[in-house]
């Protein structure tokens, strides 16, 4: 039976009543009259306001699915939805406390959170992690930047685990599918302006730099813009391979070419590298699969278009103008000549790699610590320079040790595997795209991850795997006819 919040008698102004009217303009007067003076708090009590008459006469359950839309579209946007002057309040970390006041406010009332089948074995390894975590803070150097990584683990974690909880039926998936898209066409917006008008966002790493060529968006810098692209663009290339609707191809494909453009622009190899992968992975997959024979006539076609806009740019002479910045920065022999001259980028790569290989075995396999690695490598005698490690994998095992990394490689593993199985033998379209455009993410973000500084908070990544482990429960659930509800 589901719980219901009280409302007062309807009347004329659409169900809310004239006592709740009332008081809602005489409230409205007030945070009118208070941002007058203060128009941080009063704008916030005129959202409050608004967020009341909207949350009226709704059920928990479903106040909770809407707040969780709300919170992966603010997720995305991140800081740049923040208080003026307070970077670290913004519209994501005030949803992720109301999601979480809701969840207490549920379960004070004796309501249980029901674990879908297929979602236990994640569930049990997130919490072993976070518990090791936990764990770890005893021996980290920093005690701040422990509990500062873990209450990060925590969040996003929880955010990835409430996405298959939300998409729990096809109507309820195709609502995360549409904020998720309505969040990539914003970013795409964005970068637009950035490329054409100069605009930078609050939280760009290049607002101050004069001459950047590349966008960054609603991302801090614009390798973490391009990892936002390679992980969307399985969910993008594949609906000219597999949609019916010719819109949707359209749609498919148009979201795809930007995506790739702006990939180059970034001038991201790691991400250069998750887009070839992508497509080869399509290809491979597709062209084994005998029931998919006509989609792989199509994605041959979608692969060679792709080919055609990429290699070309890579010398400077695509169809897309891209910056001769971008191109210097795809280059792989400047990549290797900088490792090999002990200059540049790429030996700051291949430096941390080693210290970090170097700082987990000294730990004994336990790691220095969550949260501790960037403090470890700086306090390093006579260390100058870059201190994160700039490798996702690499910094699990340093923070967290091997039994870390065990736990989140089997989470990585299990997604792999659930996805290829949705894609290879589900008998419902919906989850076969699902399943293939998840398997391809995760195969691309396994290089994709190495143009990120740090993903412990990086929304996309837990989003991604959110989605793929919807796609696994939903997978479970389908029907005799092989369809889900």
């Amino acid at each position: 039976m589901s719980v219901r919040v009280p409302t007062g008698p309807t009347g004329a102004l659409g169900g809310v009543g004239i006592r709740a009217a009332v008081l809602v303009l005489v409230a409205a007067v007030a945070a009118g009259a208070l941002a007058a003076y203060a128009p941080v708090p009063g704008v916030l009590l005129a959202v409050a306001l608004v967020g009341v008459m909207l949350v009226r006469g709704r059920t928990l359950p479903e106040l909770g699915r809407a707040a969780v839309l709300v919170a992966l579209v603010t997720a995305i946007i991140g800081p740049n939805l923040g208080v003026p002057g307070r970077a670290e309040v913004f519209a994501f970390r005030l949803v992720a406390v109301l999601i979480i006041l809701g969840i207490a406010t549920w379960l004070l009332m004796g309501r249980g959170l029901p674990v879908p089948n297929g979602l236990g074995m994640p569930m049990a390894l997130v919490a072993g992690w976070v518990g090791w975590a936990l764990v770890s803070i005893s021996w980290a150097g920093s005690t701040t930047d422990a509990i500062r990584w873990t209450t990060f683990l925590i969040i996003s974690s929880g955010v990835m685990l409430a996405i298959p909880i939300t998409a729990s039926s096809r109507r309820y998936l195709s609502w995360v599918l549409g904020a998720l898209g309505a969040a990539f066409v914003l970013s795409i917006l964005g970068a637009l302006a950035e490329v054409f008008a100069g605009v930078r966002f609050p939280a760009s790493a290049l607002t101050p730099r004069e001459g950047a060529f590349a966008a960054t968006s609603f991302f801090g810098n614009q390798n973490n813009f391009a990892t936002y692209l390679s992980l969307t663009l399985p969910y993008l290339v594949l609906l000219p391979v597999v949609a019916r609707d010719a819109r949707v191809r359209i749609l498919g494909a148009a979201g795809a070419i930007v995506a790739i453009v702006f990939i180059l622009f970034s001038g991201s190899k790691a991400n250069l590298v998750a887009v070839g992968i992508i497509l080869v992975g399509m290809l491979v997959v597709l062209a084994t699969d005998r029931s998919m024979r006509r989609a792989f006539v199509a994605s041959v076609v979608v692969v060679g278009a792709a080919l055609a806009l990429i290699i070309p740019s890579l010398f400077g002479a695509g169809i897309v103008p891209i910056p001769q910045q971008a191109v210097a920065k795809l280059s792989f022999s400047t990549l290797q000549a900088q490792v090999s001259s002990g200059q540049g980028s790429g030996a700051v790569r291949s430096t941390l790699l080693t210290k970090g290989i170097d700082i987990a075995a000294s730990t004994g396999g336990v790691g220095v610590g969550a949260g501790n690695a960037e403090n470890t490598v700086r306090s390093e005698n006579g260390y100058e320079g870059v201190a994160n490690l700039h490798n996702w994998t690499l910094e699990v095992l340093v923070d967290t040790g091997v039994v870390g990394l065990v736990l989140y490689a089997t989470l990585y593993i299990f997604m792999l595997v659930g996805c290829f199985r949705a894609a290879r033998g589900s008998g419902d379209p919906l989850m076969r795209y699902m399943g293939l455009a998840g398997l391809l993410a995760l195969l691309g973000f396994i290089t994709g991850s190495l143009a990120c500084s740090t993903v412990i908070a990086f929304a996309p990544m837990w989003i991604t795997f959110g989605l793929c482990l919807a796609t696994i429960v939903l997978a479970r659930r389908a029907g005799p006819d092989g369809r889900i509800p």
